[in-house]
């Protein structure tokens, strides 16, 4: 009788396991599957495909999250623009510099895609609320006198995805649209910004911010 018992409460775990698994890799979450499938196809066109230069400008950790369906979780992760508009204008080696409730700061660098990403390993037990600031130099690595720089005016209270509140495409009192640098896309040609360099390249690249490379 007890190895029978003991049996029928082994079988019902392994079910439990089972169902719990199937429920993570499947995501039985409606609201979570309709959000990532509402994301489209991929542009293979413009950027590879699952790296880290892909889909700029979106919810990134709808899908880096722990419901997935990306392997990788982040904390926080965006894409930074030089103008309001324009798609096509992003920042490369920008630095984003995080600062989270608990006085810990933090710096990350864009890449040619102007994408950042906060992996939860990168700064463990972040806590929000967050601020957060930009800076882009003239010639990163070598030149770190400051070109363009802009900082928010209010912080992420616990959003991880910038595009959630940084609405691709939409300006209005709920949203001040994609993360800018300039307020105006005449200030960007005024400015004279650096041109995007194709990407993904080989061209070398910063990695570390300035007070990261002591």
């Amino acid at each position: 009788m007890q190895s029978e018992s003991l049996r029928h409460r082994l079988s019902m775990l392994a079910a439990m396991i089972g169902v719990a698994s199937f429920g993570y890799s499947c995501n039985l979450d409606p609201v979570h599957k309709a959000g990532v499938d509402s994301l489209g196809e991929e542009n293979s066109a413009a950027y590879p495909p699952e790296t880290e230069y892909h889909r700029p400008g979106e919810p990134c950790t709808l899908c880096h999250s722990k419901n997935g369906p990306a392997k990788s979780v982040f904390a926080l992760a965006g894409t930074i623009f030089w103008g309001p508009d324009d798609y096509n204008r992003r920042v490369d080696q920008a630095y984003v510099r995080i600062l989270d409730a608990k006085t810990r700061s933090r710096c990350f660098v864009t890449n040619c895609n102007g994408n950042f990403f906060v992996r939860e390993s990168d700064f463990p037990d972040i806590t929000f609320p967050l601020l957060v600031s930009i800076e882009r130099t003239k010639n990163p690595g070598t030149d770190e006198s400051t070109f363009a720089t802009r900082r928010m005016t209010s912080h992420i209270g616990r959003e991880s995805s910038c595009a959630n509140c940084h609405i691709q495409g939409l300006r209005d009192y709920a949203s001040s649209g994609q993360i800018h640098m300039y307020d105006e896309e005449s200030q960007v040609d005024q400015n004279k910004v650096p041109t995007p360099p194709s990407c993904p390249n080989d061209l070398p690249r910063v990695t570390l911010c300035p007070e990261d490379r002591l």
